[in-house]
């Protein structure tokens, strides 16, 4: 009876070693992006390569995970967000509509967004500036640019794909246009193109539009396997949805409140600013 109970022990012991390693094993991380293009950020699909693959297989790697890339369509990736099928979007601006399915976690990079038109627009302070002018807001399919749009009663356009690319050439055609593109992406401009400056390819830079510098954030699902939340004590619900100002926050039992630890380490040893140096400079 004893020598049974033993084995008994033995078998449930190793049982549970074994669903331990698997676990361990099977902590895969899934980062989705469009097929296009966002460099020095990310290369053109099937090419995952840049600061965005640095950064996140450095932090999911510090926690013992794995780091996968799936590169879809933006409605089709968004679309399996919100079911959870995929874990995370690398950087996303917030979204109140988004915020029903997407968690906004600090990534440690820091953005902004600066208007770009032509050289003969003058300038342009805040979003409101644009009624009354003979510009048309061309955003990406998809954006969660166009809720605002529609709140301020902008004329906006969609387009299937965007880029400062995409912008140069309508702006070299004559097209009255406003585009709103990523400060890293208006920096790291003239080195792709080879040009000296935006002014240089008839574009102007509205710096002081559109919110200035912030945090860069990722959307992590809220379907998510690895994803649990709890009531935000310190929400106020007097005060506008945000990303800081939020009804639940991250459970510290769940893979992705390790995640944003893992990230937000990488931020404090001064290993992201290294990524990022890396890759813009």
């Amino acid at each position: 009876m004893k020598k049974r109970s033993i084995i008994t022990t033995l078998i449930i012991a190793m049982s549970s070693l074994m669903l331990a390693s698997l676990s361990y094993a099977e902590c895969i991380i899934n980062m989705t992006y469009k097929e296009g293009d966002k460099l020095p950020l990310i290369a053109k699909s099937p090419d995952n390569s840049g600061a965005y693959l640095a950064l996140f297989s450095q932090a999911a790697t510090r926690i013992g995970c794995t780091l996968h890339v799936t590169r879809l369509s933006k409605k089709r990736l968004h679309k399996m967000l919100a079911e959870g099928t995929l874990d995370f979007y690398p950087g996303a601006s917030f979204s109140k509509k988004r915020s029903t399915y997407l968690f906004y976690i600090e990534n440690g990079f820091s953005t902004g967004e600066y208007g770009i038109t032509s050289l003969q627009q003058s300038e342009i302070m805040r979003y409101e500036d644009l009624k009354g002018r003979d510009l048309t807001w061309v955003l990406e399919l998809n954006s969660s640019k166009h809720e605002l749009a529609q709140s301020l009663n902008i004329h906006f356009q969609q387009r299937k794909y965007l880029n400062l690319d995409v912008v140069h050439k309508l702006i070299a055609g004559k097209r009255s246009v406003f585009y709103v593109a990523d400060k890293e992406l208006v920096d790291y401009y003239p080195k792709r193109s080879g040009l000296s400056s935006l002014k240089a390819a008839g574009m102007k830079v509205h710096k002081n539009c559109c919110g200035g510098e912030v945090p860069m954030y990722l959307g992590f699902s809220r379907y998510s396997k690895h994803f649990k939340e709890r009531k935000n004590p310190g929400y106020d619900a007097k005060l506008a949805i945000s990303p800081t100002n939020f009804p639940t926050e991250l459970d510290p039992q769940s893979v992705a409140y390790k995640f944003s630890q893992a990230l937000r380490s990488l931020k404090e040893s001064g290993e992201t600013k290294k990524i990022h140096t890396q890759y813009f400079h």
